[in-house]
């Protein structure tokens, strides 16, 4: 579609878009995705109604490339790129909200969250959901520039189908560690022992004072002082 001298005209988006453009919800119920697909269409729409006024001025070559893949591509990186910051702040939020639940130290919370490597995968599986956008015809014949738009349409509409998926499969996919973490407990261990050790000091030192076992030092004076209270 670039390049394309041969323009006559720009069609009407709204019917080679079909279900994309409709207003029925689209994306996982839990991670709403519509406000990105609605901004995406007032980007193409107005790319459109640019391409239109240009033709009008007979730019026919900058009206082709305003509907071209790379306006495709161009406006899918931007919602892509933007869903996937939306998807990394969510899976923060997740790990972040079960680590305050749990209290686990930061340190081994952090082990389990997405790392900075993690994060670039995340954010390339996003974009990568706009493969079928790379296969469009470019540039088409002007003779079929509606078929060659449809078949664009089409293609954005798979990808939108392919993000949605990509994200719940993320979701899915982090929700293990994120369990993990909100069921961490700290080890009950060294507070038996703390206890323990407390029991036999109070013991010994009741035993101590009772004159049942010797008492050295510092607790010889102590005996001594607690036998010559008067009991009496």
């Amino acid at each position: 579609m670039e390049g394309n001298l041969g323009l006559r005209e720009v069609p009407e988006l709204g019917p080679l878009l079909g279900r994309f453009a409709g207003s029925a919800p689209r994306g996982p119920d839990d991670f709403p995705l519509d406000d990105l697909r609605f901004k995406l269409l007032s980007a193409l729409y107005e790319r459109f109604g640019q391409a239109r006024r240009e033709l009008a001025a007979g730019n026919g070559s900058r009206a082709a490339q305003l509907i071209s893949r790379d306006t495709f591509l161009e406006l899918w990186k931007d919602a892509s790129g933007t869903a996937g910051d939306r998807l990394l702040a969510e899976l923060d939020r997740r790990f972040d909200a079960a680590r305050e639940e749990s209290r686990m130290p930061l340190a081994a919370a952090a082990a389990l969250r997405p790392s900075d490597a993690d994060r670039k995968t995340i954010r390339a599986r996003i974009e990568a959901a706009g493969i079928p956008l790379e296969h469009i015809v470019s540039p088409p014949d002007a003779e079929n520039l509606n078929s060659s738009l449809l078949r664009a349409s089409m293609a954005l509409d798979d990808s939108w189908e392919r993000l949605g998926s990509t994200v719940v499969a993320e979701l899915q996919s982090w929700e293990r560690d994120v369990t993990r973490v909100r069921a961490w407990r700290r080890s009950t261990v060294p507070l038996w022992i703390i206890t323990g050790v407390t029991a036999l000091l109070v013991i010994a030192l009741g035993l101590s004072l009772g004159g049942y076992l010797p008492a050295p030092g510092p607790l010889g004076v102590l005996q001594r002082w607690f036998w010559s209270l008067p009991w009496r």
